[in-house]
């Protein structure tokens, strides 16, 4: 009985450091606000972001070394839980407890490393604020909207789908038109939609390690839950789809295509699985891979000609993956969290530099491409050895 005290008793403790790992990222995010950015003019708020400010603009090593300190021990921390899950969430709510802390923490973090969310937010305003259409109107050519000084793609319109510009609508008026809550209130949709997200893996897979799989790896937590992206609506709409297409009935198949053609209209990547609607005879598992293997392609070939690997583009492959059994596809489940690693990586030049160009770019792509192609060769050699033996 001791030892079983003892042990809950570390397991509650690295659980609580994993908190704590979450709360100091959340705290090291608001060193990420622009300096265009006036968010509160608060003397508490000020003296806590004045330093956070200079170490990410005036101490660029050390901000980059704290980073990947970060993401270390939330990947140990994320092995460990997929590794011993039952020993450290021996019940479905101390998992479920884990998760919601996990996403009320980074909820509150500000949105760093990437500007997408302001793209969202002025492109919201364009629409409800100005009743402009943000397909034709960019932020631009709004005169005098102060929001422009922090948005990085205000000579573009809209980037996303109808359905995406909609959704916007709530966190936009939740907002009231303070950019600090309207920040927040985007953020919070997103846990929601996690929180969401996680719920349906648990429905279709009854499998408490596909939960820690997607709810705790950190890429996931970081893009969607810190940095704001908006994949997660898209992946969530898609696999319900998928899910729903396997039912016999029309209402849920005209459901299911309902729901795989919202899906195109938050981002179109998963236009491409649409093809696998017309499979009669492919099971849900089968389903489920060629969804993974051809949303990898997009990611790997048809996204890069257009700019480049976003890490975040990495949510469709962790999603999709989460409704596999485990057992039968290891190579999927490791090149998944290897990828997820390595895409992560790539954070770090623009840390440490300020801008994406100059060796930015190579560095990058070594930052991706070192740690996949080892975990191929690892895996090429195992099986060699395993064949040979």
């Amino acid at each position: 009985m001791k030892q079983d005290r003892e042990k809950s008793f570390m397991n509650t403790v690295f659980v609580t450091g994993f908190f704590v790992i979450l709360g100091i990222l959340t705290i090291f995010s608001y060193g990420f606000i622009d300096l265009n950015l006036h968010l509160s003019d608060n003397p508490v708020f000020l003296r806590f972001a004045e330093p956070l400010s200079h170490l990410v603009y005036q101490a660029r090593p050390v901000a980059t070394g704290i980073f990947f300190i970060i993401l270390l021990c939330m990947f140990a921390g994320y092995l460990l839980f997929l590794k011993q899950g039952k020993k450290f969430f021996p019940t479905n709510k101390k998992l479920l407890a884990t998760i919601i802390v996990s996403a009320v923490i980074l909820g509150f973090s500000f949105s760093a490393f990437t500007y997408d969310l302001f793209n969202y937010i002025t492109t919201a305003k364009v629409a409800y604020t100005y009743h402009e259409n943000p397909y034709i109107v960019m932020p631009i050519e709004i005169p005098n909207e102060p929001y422009l000084a922090f948005t990085r793609a205000a000579n573009k319109v809209a980037l996303y789908g109808p359905v995406w510009i909609a959704i916007t609508a709530i966190p936009h008026y939740l907002g009231g038109g303070n950019i600090w809550r309207t920040i927040i209130a985007f953020k919070f949709m997103n846990v929601a939609v996690y929180l969401l997200m996680t719920y349906f893996i648990y429905l279709v897979t009854k499998s408490t390690d596909n939960v820690i799989f997607f709810a705790l790896n950190p890429l996931l937590l970081i893009e969607t839950l810190v940095s704001g992206h908006n994949d997660i609506y898209m992946m969530l709409l898609a696999l319900v789809g998928l899910v729903l297409w396997q039912k016999s009935d029309l209402k849920y198949k005209f459901l299911a295509c309902l729901s795989l053609f919202a899906s195109w209209w938050v981002k179109g990547a998963t236009i491409v699985i649409g093809p696998l609607f017309f499979f009669r005879k492919l099971s849900f598992e089968k389903t489920v891979v060629m969804t993974f293997w051809l949303l990898a392609f997009v990611l790997f070939i048809i996204a890069p000609l257009r700019e480049e690997l976003y890490p975040w583009y990495a949510v469709w492959l962790v999603s999709t993956a989460s409704l596999l059994p485990f057992k039968r596809y290891p190579f999927i489940v490791g090149f998944t969290i290897v990828l997820t690693f390595a895409l992560e990586l790539r954070q770090m030049p623009y840390i440490w530099m300020g801008y994406y160009g100059g060796p930015g770019l190579i560095l990058r792509k070594l930052a991706t491409v070192v740690p996949v192609a080892l975990y191929l060769l690892f895996w090429g050699a195992r099986k060699y050895l395993k064949k040979n033996a």
